[in-house]
């Protein structure tokens, strides 16, 4: 909050949207985005064929929080002290403002666990030598890849040698690995317990896992390379990136080959209880491939950020170009309109209300709705965050801050005087 009589107040006019100095170990709030200011516009230069979605989103990483896309200036009555707020650009794939919906999408999503049954956390990955094929049919083989996933899923689960009953299925898609790295896999929160055909509630019947992860790869597999095979021979493939499979011996020997190899999904049962299965698939449904708070220095045109070996649980870190980085995290921006987050089981959009009002009453419980749905912002942000936006830091007034959207430079629509009317600000 800055007030009129601040000395920095007149600087902060005169550069209003000023960015950090980029040199040596970066010290700002948003490293990404000051990545993309910085070497995006040669590299789309040189990347003349690039998607029209991959442009639009790094123009809205760049133009995030800077002012560009507009601000709010909230004034309180009493004090006549102000602040102003540059608008978040609120892409799915920004990393500088994506915390608010993770936080909202996991206080709704806890609201449809269930109280004292099991949780277990999937993990599904397709084997490399698919990358090239998944990158040139993006929209249609990620499609497939969740809808293996959910059947595979739900037809095991209703098996009576393991439930016999339909579960809840909260599926989220990444298509990243720590180092930035094309690796699609998907990351699924699975109910240990489910209904019936005959409306009864019922669950897992082995406790501490639910299936046996050899059962699930093989069925999975199955399904996935039995329907991929069905799209090569109806000509829906593409092989831009690997024209060779296009000859019918060659897509043999590569189908078959990965008929021999192993896929192994990784399960376990989620500890802490029902709300941790949430809590830890919420940090996979809003992030995008990287943090912010991973990238450790921008020097000399070269990025470096940390990442985890998960093959020896050690942190280490990998220095690229700009151009590489940049190159890096726009592959995986997911082409437009195509859903990362997808729900199966009980819980579909269709049936989930109904089913969780049948759970609850079975259960001797009450459900009590999403609760979060319908508040407006100021209680949604004091509900989740422990701060009221609609009370004044400086004197502590009560009355609900004015907030006006406004596009355009800050100077322009500032008060000369507390006593101006809010009317004349918009």
């Amino acid at each position: 909050m800055i007030s009129r009589t601040d000395p920095a107040f007149a600087d902060s006019m005169q550069h209003p949207f000023r960015t950090e100095q980029i040199s040596g170990a970066y010290q700002g709030n948003y490293p990404i985005r000051e990545i993309f200011r910085r070497f995006y516009p040669s590299y789309e230069a040189e990347h003349q064929g690039l998607d029209e979605n991959k442009r639009k989103t790094a123009r809205m990483i760049m133009a995030c929080k800077t002012g560009e896309l507009g601000y709010s200036l909230e004034v309180c009555p009493e004090c006549g002290v102000f602040s102003i707020h540059n608008a978040s650009c609120n892409n799915r794939s920004c990393p500088c403002c994506q915390h608010p919906q993770e936080k909202k999408w996991v206080a709704e999503r806890k609201t449809e666990l269930i109280e004292g049954i099991a949780y277990y956390h999937v993990i599904i990955t397709l084997p490399e030598e698919l990358n090239p094929l998944i990158r040139a049919n993006e929209k249609l083989l990620l499609t497939l890849f969740f809808h293996c996933v959910n059947d595979t899923l739900l037809s095991l689960c209703e098996d009576k040698r393991y439930m016999g009953a339909k579960p809840a299925i909260m599926a989220v898609l990444h298509t990243w690995g720590q180092k930035l790295n094309y690796h699609p896999h998907i990351h699924v929160c699975l109910s240990g317990g489910g209904l019936t055909k005959q409306g009864s509630f019922v669950e897992s019947r082995h406790k501490g896992f639910i299936i046996p992860q050899p059962v699930i790869a093989a069925s999975f597999r199955g399904r996935f390379l039995c329907s991929l095979k069905k799209l090569y021979e109806t000509g829906q493939l593409s092989f831009v990136f690997t024209p060779s499979l296009e000859a019918p011996e060659e897509w043999k020997e590569f189908i078959d080959a990965l008929f021999d190899k192993q896929w192994m999904p990784f399960l376990k049962e989620t500890f802490n209880g029902k709300g941790n299965a949430i809590e830890y698939l919420g940090r996979y449904s809003y992030r995008t491939a990287i943090s912010n708070s991973r990238i450790l220095s921008i020097e000399n045109e070269q990025i470096t950020f940390r990442y985890k070996d998960y093959k020896d649980g050690k942190m280490k870190t990998r220095t690229v170009s700009g151009s590489a980085f940049i190159g890096m995290f726009l592959q995986h921006i997911l082409p437009k309109g195509f859903s990362r987050i997808r729900y199966a089981g009980y819980i579909t959009n269709g049936a989930k209300k109904r089913s969780l009002k049948l759970i609850h009453k079975l259960r001797g419980s009450t459900y009590q709705g999403n609760p979060y749905r319908n508040m407006k912002m100021r209680e949604l942000i004091l509900t989740l965050f422990n701060r009221d936006i609609g009370c004044c830091p400086h004197c502590q007034c009560k009355e609900v801050l004015t907030l006006v959207n406004i596009r355009g430079k800050p100077g322009n629509a500032v008060p000369a005087h507390p006593s101006t009317p809010i009317a004349a600000l918009s």
